[in-house]
C-alpha cells in the first residue's frame, strides 16, 4: 500500500498554538482602494496595526498588488472573524 504524500487544504487547528504571530498575504487589483480596504479590515481587528508596517509588491506587470502584513493572533476566534472580513471585501482577490 502507498501512502498518499499530496499536500492537504485541510486546516488542522488542533495543531495551532497561541499567541501566534502569522504573515498574512492579500493580493488584488493594483490601487489605493484595496491599500485602504485592508488597512481598514485590519486594524478594526487588530486596532494598533501599524499601517507603515504593511508590504506594497506590484506584480510584474503592475496589474495587481500584493500585501503582506505581520499579524498576532491571540485567539482562533480572532483569525476566523478576520478571514470572514477579508472573504466579504470585493477589492481582495485572494487571501493567503
Amino acid at each position: 500500500m502507498t501512502e498518499d504524500r499530496t499536500p492537504s487544504r485541510e486546516l488542522r487547528e488542533d495543531l495551532w498554538v497561541f499567541p501566534m504571530d502569522y504573515p498574512i498575504k492579500l493580493i488584488g487589483d493594483a490601487g489605493d482602494d484595496l491599500r485602504l480596504a485592508v488597512l481598514e479590515i485590519l486594524t478594526k481587528h487588530f486596532p494598533e496595526f501599524d499601517e507603515n508596517s504593511l508590504k506594497v509588491q506590484p506584480s510584474r506587470t503592475g496589474k495587481y498588488h500584493s500585501l503582506t502584513a505581520q499579524l498576532r493572533f491571540d485567539e482562533l476566534e480572532q483569525v476566523h472573524a478576520l478571514y470572514a472580513d477579508l472573504a466579504k471585501c470585493p477589492h481582495i482577490k485572494t487571501a493567503l
